[in-house]
């Protein structure tokens, strides 16, 4: 008595390779294309620090705008610093004025974008970015 052995046929082996071509297909596109980069889905995050300094110990009033939106302070202390984190694509402007001397600077990711000096009786400045 023979024993029968199957015989290979290629719709067997045509079975095997659509699936595993297919899932190279489906995991080399994303990759190729930056879908699945987190990298490209986080934009970019500025860390931003607004300066102000003068003559006089005070600055009459400051206007600044920030993560929080914008804010006005009257009487602020010189020097004075504020630090937060931005959000990509806003505009970064800070003004004050004061009795005497003032200069405002903004920092943007440890890098002056803007500085301004103002003199008089009052001194008004503006940065932005």
């Amino acid at each position: 008595m023979t024993t029968r052995q199957p015989i290979p046929t290629r719709r067997r082996f045509k079975h095997r390779a659509v699936p595993s071509m297919l899932f190279a297909v489906l995991t080399a596109f994303p990759a190729t294309t930056g879908i699945c980069g987190v990298a490209n889905a986080m934009p970019h995050v500025p860390q931003v620090t607004y300066q102000l300094s003068g003559s006089a110990p005070v600055a009459d009033y400051i206007s600044y705008q920030a993560d929080s939106g914008q804010i006005q302070q009257p009487q602020v202390p010189l020097p004075w610093q504020k630090q937060f984190t931005g959000f990509g694509g806003e505009v970064f402007v800070i003004s004050a004025q004061s009795p005497g001397s003032i200069t405002c600077t903004i920092v943007v990711d440890g890098k002056v974008v803007s500085q301004a000096t103002a003199n008089g009786a009052p001194a008004r400045t503006v940065c932005a970015n």
